[in-house]
């Protein structure tokens, strides 16, 4: 498959009200594609996200509809699937970027909390997939991009379960694209490191990590960027940072998981 040209497709990103979700929007809406943007039900996001439309609509001169939905909730994605539906006949690119985040010791953190994580980064993924999917195949065109994370190549002490999620997404995103061969339908994951977003400013997640004294915290707008343009090259999976991509996916293999494990809890603590 050749470059991906998006101009006057239509494509729906998932938490699109900050962080790499709305530099995502710019980057599409640059590319000339009308967008479907989301934010959290009963948030202040509603009117950020409104507002941000806005302003896409203005610079841009694209097409853009905002619509609200609590993933977690077990009708939550099918609810959101039926918002955009309303919204528009056709999704051509499927963009799943919501997460949740909790950080602590596994036996401490609230079952409630970490139940939260499976339902918004792991179950909505999959099902917002499964739902967007069969009208795609019957096109015989269609893709989706799911935000995932370094993450998903290594546990992740301390913030467990958010990596098992990565991981199940990464998984769930390889498998289903060999089954999509030939079909004309494509399954891309963008696996960055620690990007500074909302997501790292709340769930008790620590203001320094020892991580971030090797690799920093990306820029959203550089993740962003760099992405949507390895995404249009037919890229599947694509870790933007050069130094992070040598660690996860060479070095990674090739070092006793006892080792990595160790390293990836030291590295997670905070300073």
């Amino acid at each position: 498959m050749g470059i991906i040209d998006l101009k006057g497709k239509t494509v729906f990103i998932t938490g699109g009200a900050s962080g790499i979700g709305k530099a995502l929007s710019l980057c599409f809406a640059k590319e000339g594609a009308n967008l479907v943007l989301m934010s959290r039900e009963g948030t202040t996001e509603d009117l950020v996200l409104k507002e941000w439309a806005e302003s896409l609509r203005k610079t841009c001169s694209v097409e853009v509809w905002t619509v609200s939905c609590e993933l977690s909730r077990p009708e939550g994605p099918e609810d959101l699937y039926n918002q955009v539906k309303a919204c528009v006949p056709r999704i051509d690119v499927l963009v799943n970027n919501a997460a949740a985040m909790a950080f602590g010791l596994f036996h401490e953190l609230s079952l409630a909390d970490q139940d939260q994580l499976v339902a918004v980064n792991a179950r909505a993924y999959m099902a917002l997939m499964r739902l967007f999917i069969p009208e795609m195949v019957q096109r015989g065109q269609g893709h989706v991009f799911n935000v995932c994370s370094v993450s998903a190549f290594v546990p992740t002490p301390r913030h467990a379960v958010y990596g098992a999620t990565k991981a199940f997404v990464q998984a769930l995103s390889e498998a289903v694209n060999e089954e999509l061969k030939g079909t004309g339908v494509t399954v891309f994951t963008l696996n960055p490191g620690y990007t500074d977003t909302p997501l790292l400013q709340g769930g008790g997640f620590p203001k320094k990590l020892r991580f971030y004294s090797f690799a920093g915290k990306a820029s959203p707008a550089v993740i962003a960027e760099k992405g949507v343009r390895a995404f249009v090259r037919g890229k599947r999976v694509y870790v933007p940072e050069p130094h992070l991509r040598i660690l996860f996916l060479f070095f990674n293999r090739f070092t006793p998981k006892r080792f990595i494990n160790a390293i990836s809890e030291w590295m997670v603590k905070g300073t």
